[in-house]
């Protein structure tokens, strides 16, 4: 007998995972989205089967029979069928699940009794369903779901996995700020007094960035990029490009000094473009195609703290759930326009000064620093 997930409460991302599994398996058709994230009807891919692994000894199809208009659910690599169960109880559920959680109040909620029957009925016990291991092998670790798909256009038939990211929810973070991502910035005209009491600055029982802002400003406090404070972080970056590290600090230094306004990652990248910090040709490819690549890195895989090989994580793409519950993604053939999504939809975002382990000056060898630190964020707003 599968365990119920009757009340268990997840955030909303993480029932985007199985509801993108309901909505494929119901509708058998997964289109793609242009530049603006909008449906193109002429692109889509037909969902042939999801793959899924719950435990560590059963692997899970769920093959759609589209002439029956059922789906059959079997073993990998066994004649054993489980269950076949009409696609509109699955088209339906997805519907119920969707309603049901999109306007639930809070950071974690529950998912409808009558879904969650039904997930038992299917096998589903981890709505969040851990990566199917011997295509994490293949694949590597930022998959949320595996699909056996066939293009529209080609029909080449494939196994893609997708990341999935949710528009129902908190608008969700493209790289995830951490202890490990800070930047380190060398002062000039700081002292021993001026660090004691910059370092006291609260505002609300926050750190009271603004107030730190004016305090720079008002004693004349400079600063100018060290390096970054994690030699991993450096080495991930250093694989994208080897200035990758003084482009990010220049963004991340806009973001917390030097700009009132404007977050945005494109209107950022049009700021350096003009400052030319690098001094480089061809400044609107370089520093755009650099800041690209970067997004494109954080997307597939490449984090702060954890050592990167360079490779692309993701092999199919990015789903995207939409505020009316349509279901759309980006993949491997549309990489230039997805790479131009994550520029005009993402922003630099001010993450918790405690919680990031950022923002205090610290004397290092007799010389004074601050480490500055943000995350990327998608915009609410589609451009």
């Amino acid at each position: 007998m599968v365990e119920s997930i009757k009340g268990k409460k997840l955030n909303k991302g993480e029932w985007a995972e199985f509801y993108v599994m309901l909505k494929l398996l119901g509708e058998g058709r997964l289109y793609t989205a242009n530049k603006l994230l909008q449906k193109n009807y002429q692109s889509y891919l037909d969902v042939l089967k999801v793959i899924r692994q719950e435990i560590a000894t059963q692997v899970l199809e769920y093959i759609i029979d589209e002439a029956n208009s059922v789906v059959v659910i079997k073993e990998q690599k066994s004649d054993n069928v489980l269950e076949t169960i009409p696609t509109k109880e699955f088209e339906e559920n997805a519907r119920l699940l969707f309603t049901g959680i999109k306007d639930a109040k809070g950071s974690s909620v529950p998912a409808p009794d009558s879904v969650c029957d039904f997930a038992q009925v299917i096998y589903v016990s981890k709505p969040k369903a851990p990566a199917v291991k011997a295509l994490k092998k293949q694949f590597g670790g930022k998959n949320d779901i595996f699909i056996e798909v066939r293009d529209g256009q080609t029909s080449i038939v494939s196994v893609m996995g997708f990341s999935i990211k949710s528009k129902f929810g908190h608008n969700p973070t493209l790289f995830n700020a951490g202890s490990s991502s800070q930047f380190l910035y060398k002062l000039s005209g700081c002292d021993e007094a001026k660090m004691k009491d910059f370092n006291a600055i609260t505002d609300k029982g926050g750190r009271g960035w603004s107030k730190c802002k004016e305090f720079l400003l008002q004693n004349n406090i400079t600063m100018e990029f060290s390096k970054t404070k994690n030699p991993i972080y450096n080495d991930n970056l250093f694989l994208i490009r080897e200035s990758m590290s003084k482009i990010m600090a220049w963004c991340v230094k806009d973001r917390l000094i030097d700009s009132p306004k404007d977050y945005e990652v494109m209107e950022t990248v049009e700021r350096m473009i003009q400052a030319n910090p690098l001094k480089v040709p061809n400044t609107h490819i370089y520093y755009e195609k650099a800041i690209k690549d970067f997004l494109m890195a954080g997307f597939t895989g490449m984090t702060a703290g954890k050592p990167w090989d360079g490779k692309e994580q993701v092999n199919g793409g990015y789903i995207s759930v939409m505020d009316d519950g349509d279901v759309l993604c980006y993949h491997s053939n549309d990489r230039e326009a997805f790479r131009d999504y994550l520029y005009r939809n993402t922003h630099f975002e001010y993450v918790s000064a405690d919680k990031y382990v950022w923002s205090r000056i610290e004397k290092i060898d007799g010389d004074y620093y601050l480490p500055l630190n943000v995350s990327v964020r998608f915009n609410t707003k589609i451009r």
